[in-house]
């Protein structure tokens, strides 16, 4: 279930990386940065921030029970 887990937040940071690339291509064009695409990568930029968090945590939470588990065998 946990590998599930992750290959879902990983999947979903890679769908956000490519709307932060999109965004970035925006405000790169031509022209006065539009302000929807600058607030639209900040929030991109958080929500990646926050499954990177969510994949830390659920790794650390995988190596704590891995570690229990050894300890469970002694």
């Amino acid at each position: 279930m946990a590998d599930d887990d992750l290959q879902t937040l990983m999947n979903a940071r890679e769908a956000l990386v490519a709307k932060r690339l999109t965004c970035a291509q925006a405000i790169a064009a031509p022209g006065e940065a539009p302000d929807n695409a600058i607030h639209a990568i900040v929030e991109v930029q958080r929500a990646i921030e926050v499954i990177d968090m969510a994949i830390e945590e659920l790794e650390q939470a995988e190596l704590d029970k891995e570690l229990e588990d050894d300890g469970d065998e002694d």
